[in-house]
């Protein structure tokens, strides 16, 4: 054995660990101990010293795997499950999150479906006014049409007469004749009009709804909660913009 070092003798299931820590008391000695009172390592010299004979001491060793049995319990069954329970959580949300928006577009589907449904409703509406107004106005108009060609057909057919009489220098006829120009002084009327015009009005796209609670990049603090609000179906035909319809008058 060489003298000239210091030897430590460790019993045989623990190997001596050259990074206990130095004694703050004997600065040469590495402390084994652990006085559980004092809460601090304390060397052999200080168990010697019989300042810690009434307290409880134990190996350092054992401490130190106290200690990691400790930080063994607190990981088992007070850091992990709460990690396990965040993981939980985060799925049920993103399940929320799925199941959420799966309902949100079939909301929006129906509810834009009702829309459609209005929009084409009001489309109908309008031709139809459209045509109900064209067929009314085509139906003045060629009455009066079918008045002026059998009233120029008169016309023409008296005509044709006057100049057959003129030629004929008819003796008896010529004073006989009746003139017809009281019959043809009667001028067709004039039939005043207004084409009807179709004014569209801009989208309003608020009107039909919005989402509320939308996430935008921001930091989630709490549950997050979509919703959309449907925005009930109106008169849409204002929006649209009703076409003029117009009347016909006779001067």
């Amino acid at each position: 054995m060489d003298e000239t070092k210091e030897h430590r003798v460790v019993p045989i299931k623990q190997k001596w660990n050259p990074r206990n820590p130095l004694c703050p008391k004997h600065t040469t000695k590495h402390c084994d101990f652990y006085c559980k009172q004092c809460n601090n390592p304390i060397c052999a010299l200080c168990v010697l010293s019989g300042e810690h004979d009434q307290h409880e001491k134990m190996d350092i060793f054992e401490r130190k795997i106290e200690k990691l049995e400790n930080e063994l319990h607190q990981l088992e069954h007070s850091i992990c499950p709460k990690y396990n329970d965040a993981a939980l959580d985060i799925k049920i949300k993103k399940d929320d999150i799925r199941a959420n928006s799966k309902k949100l577009r079939t909301m929006i589907n129906e509810h834009g479906q009702a829309w459609h449904n209005e929009i084409d409703n009001i489309i109908k509406s309008l031709l139809s006014k459209i045509d109900d107004n064209e067929s009314k106005q085509l139906d003045i108009f060629e009455s009066e049409e079918r008045k002026i060609h059998l009233k120029t057909n008169e016309i023409l057919k008296n005509i044709q007469d006057l100049k057959n009489l003129i030629s004929s220098r008819d003796a008896h006829l010529v004073p006989e004749y009746i003139t017809k120009l009281r019959d043809f002084s009667d001028l067709p009327p004039h039939l005043d009009m207004a084409l009807p015009n179709f004014m569209p009005r801009s989208i309003d796209k608020s009107l039909f709804g919005h989402l509320s609670n939308c996430f935008e990049g921001k930091a989630l603090h709490n549950a997050m909660y979509f919703g959309i609000i449907p925005r009930p179906i109106r008169n849409l035909s204002k929006y649209l913009g009703p076409p003029g319809f117009p009347t016909l008058v006779k001067k």
